[in-house]
C-alpha cells in the first residue's frame, strides 16, 4: 500500500499521477479544471506560497477563457478567495481538502 507522510505529499502525488495519464491518454477525457486548480492551490497553501491567477491558469487549463470560467465557478461556490491577482482556497475549501486528504490517506494505508 502507498504511504504518505503528509497531505502535501499526497496532493503532489495526485498532480504527478494526473500528469502521467496525459502521456498515455487524450487529455480531453480527463479534464477536471476546477479540481486541478484546487489541488494546485492546496499545495501552494500547504507550502505557504502565493498563487497568482495567471499561474493557476497556466498550470491547469492553458486557455485563459476556460481558466477564467472555472475561476468564476469556484468563486460562485465560495471555494476560492481573490485579492487582485492573488488566488487561494477559501477557509472552507481548505478544511474540505484537508479532510479529503486525511480520509484518502487512511484508505490507502489500510
Amino acid at each position: 500500500m502507498a504511504h504518505f507522510d503528509s497531505a502535501l505529499d499526497m496532493a503532489k502525488t495526485q498532480v504527478a499521477l494526473r500528469a502521467l495519464r496525459y502521456g498515455h491518454f487524450p487529455a480531453d477525457i480527463f479534464d477536471e479544471y476546477a479540481w486541478d486548480m484546487m489541488l494546485h492551490m492546496y499545495i501552494a497553501s500547504l507550502r505557504k506560497q502565493l498563487m497568482y491567477v495567471d499561474n493557476i491558469v497556466n498550470l491547469t487549463s492553458k486557455n485563459t477563457a476556460t481558466g477564467s470560467r472555472w475561476i468564476k465557478h469556484l468563486s460562485a461556490e465560495n471555494m476560492i478567495n481573490m485579492d487582485g491577482d492573488l488566488i487561494s482556497l477559501s477557509e472552507e475549501a481548505l478544511d474540505r481538502m484537508n479532510e479529503y486528504h486525511s480520509q484518502a490517506m487512511d484508505l490507502l494505508e489500510t
